[in-house]
């Protein structure tokens, strides 16, 4: 299992990432089941060491880096 990268405590995700806390936006013109198109991610955030463009954080509370880390130890 590839490990997670974490940006200021959140998981850091490509645009084609889809995990199962999915939802779509409401604002997704296609919404695709993808990060891209998914409510608890931002890809307007400033990650600086990757490319901005194709890459964003997850802000769903089970995919932040104590949200994972409290589910790995139950």
């Amino acid at each position: 299992m590839k490990e997670n990268i974490y940006e200021n405590g959140y998981m850091v995700v490509r645009e084609n990432y889809c995990c199962d806390h999915y939802e779509p936006d409401d604002d997704a013109l296609v919404p695709m089941k993808e990060c891209w198109c998914c409510k608890w991610s931002r890809f307007n955030t400033e990650i600086h060491e990757l490319d901005k463009k194709s890459v964003g954080t997850c802000h769903y509370e089970g995919n932040t880096e104590t949200g994972s880390t409290e589910r790995e130890g139950a």
